[in-house]
């Protein structure tokens, strides 16, 4: 069962406010998506996976999320924007603003990469998912509650994004 919450769990979307010289919310978002897994191990078919949470990126360049899927159930996490990539179940993650409208949060796991995309403008988003496998893989491998899960790549069926 893929646990792809740790890189949805930074997306973040509208811009609502800022406040120079204070750690105030710059931007705030909520976000979901739903997702099917066909996994080996465990031997797991058409098994719908689906995800909601919201996150926050502050004017000291902080982000935080709070998180929740069917999966792993609730997650909280707290990122410095910037920092290297931070040590993660089974690999690691990070943030990066590349952009003046977009954000991207990559997580490694032993086999793939899953990269998402964010982008904002005005009072839209778009958010975009990526999968990709490590040079001589041939399996997703996703850390859950159960272990290490291998399976085929994730297919995401919807994604959302947009203001608080």
């Amino acid at each position: 069962m893929p646990r792809e919450t740790a890189l949805l769990g930074w997306t973040f979307a509208v811009a609502v406010a800022f406040f120079p010289g204070e750690s105030f919310a710059q931007v705030q978002a909520k976000f979901s998506y739903d997702a099917v897994a066909n996994c080996q191990k465990p031997n797991v078919r058409n098994y719908p996976i689906h995800g909601e949470g919201t996150g926050k990126l502050s004017t000291n360049r902080t982000a935080s999320l709070d998180f929740h899927s069917n999966v792993s159930g609730r997650e909280q996490y707290r990122v410095k924007l910037g920092a290297p990539a931070a040590a993660a179940p089974g690999g690691s993650a990070s943030l990066r603003v590349v952009g003046r409208h977009r954000l991207r949060a990559v997580r490694e796991y032993p086999n793939n990469v899953l990269i998402v995309h964010l982008a904002v403008v005005g009072a839209s988003c778009v958010l975009k998912i990526e999968h990709r496998l490590k040079p001589g893989k041939r399996q997703y491998t996703f850390t859950t509650p159960l272990g290490l899960a291998y399976c085929d790549k994730p297919q995401i069926v919807k994604t959302s994004c947009g203001e608080i």
